[in-house]
């Protein structure tokens, strides 16, 4: 049986999100095996899923020129529900040619043109530019994002889905709100789709059709990076087999944070864990789940969503 031991303080806020993960054969999961195997001598001192800054300075393994989906605006917005926006992001130093790229909606499929600066957001609305009133939108497209949730994928001009939003949920979306027509907004461009990298918009700066304040920031950083948190987590080499120790420490103020861990072995993410303290280590019983690809996502949580986390891949060979 799993079980989870450590520090059970709660005083503060705690930091998450600049995992210092120590394993042998751990790859990033963003771009879903096109990374290669690391080496434990690479991995040991490295940061995997830098989210305090864009700086990618020394992860020889980590992409330039990755474009992810950075917010879904899938509510909609005060003025209507079929007023929905999508935000891509470039998080590279050089400006990204979208010529060829193609952004899928469960069924449909967009095709996408235009460039993305450096460090820069790409707005597409959906139907006409009037759904943010006071930015402009790079694309106008057809579809819709239903309530009840699909999965986006990213496909560049060779085929390759470089990245997705909503993958795995259950149902209805990872985060955002009908009935403040908040956006799903994603806390670090450097993490990976799972149920921890996705953060319910806030009221920012910008407009819908009928002027007032979208929940979320179409065009500008989202919220949520000024919220990260770092993490330090340990986790043992894979393929993995009997019970695997995951642990991890977080330092500073953490009232009101709780760990949470995923797994996710087939469709769906899994909560496995909740209610963890700030630092400490878990028991994960991997006879519990199927030989084959596992996916373990360790997230710290607020009350209002994730503040950071981490996302790891390995083999289960039981």
């Amino acid at each position: 049986m799993s079980h989870v031991t450590g520090d059970t303080r709660k005083n503060g806020v705690f930091r998450l999100v600049r995992p210092l993960c120590q394993r042998r054969n751990l790859r990033p999961w963003r771009n879903r095996g096109k990374w290669p195997i690391i080496p434990q001598e690479e991995v040991i001192g490295l940061r995997l899923f830098l989210s305090i800054s864009a700086v990618l300075l020394g992860l020889g393994f980590l992409s330039l020129g990755q474009v992810v989906i950075n917010e879904v605006g899938w509510a909609g917005t005060a003025a209507s529900g079929y007023d929905e926006w999508i935000e891509l992001y470039n998080n590279s130093p050089a400006e990204v040619d979208l010529t060829g790229w193609r952004l899928i909606l469960g069924q449909r499929e967009i095709p996408l043109s235009g460039s993305i600066p450096p460090w820069g957001f790409f707005l597409l609305e959906r139907t006409d530019d009037t759904t943010i009133s006071d930015v402009q939108a790079d694309l106008i497209y057809k579809g819709a994002l239903p309530n009840t949730g699909i999965v986006l994928q990213l496909v560049d001009p060779a085929g390759v889905v470089v990245d997705t939003a909503n993958g795995g949920a259950k149902e209805g979306w990872f985060a955002g709100d009908v009935g403040t027509a908040a956006s799903m907004e994603r806390i670090s461009p450097e993490l990976p789709d799972s149920p921890v990298a996705w953060r319910t918009g806030t009221k920012g700066n910008a407009h819908d059709a009928k002027g007032r304040e979208v929940y979320g920031t179409p065009g500008a950083e989202n919220a949520a990076r000024s919220l990260l948190l770092p993490l330090e987590c340990s986790v043992p080499s894979s393929p993995f087999s009997g019970t695997v120790e995951l642990s991890w420490e977080l330092t500073g103020d953490v009232e009101g944070i709780e760990v949470k861990i995923f797994v996710k072995t087939g469709t769906f993410w899994e909560l496995v864990a909740e209610d963890l303290p700030p630092t400490g280590t878990y028991a994960l019983d991997t006879t519990e789940f199927p030989n084959g690809k596992i996916l373990i996502a360790l997230g710290a949580f607020d009350a209002s969503g994730p503040r950071g986390g981490v996302v790891v891949e390995g083999e289960i060979a039981n």
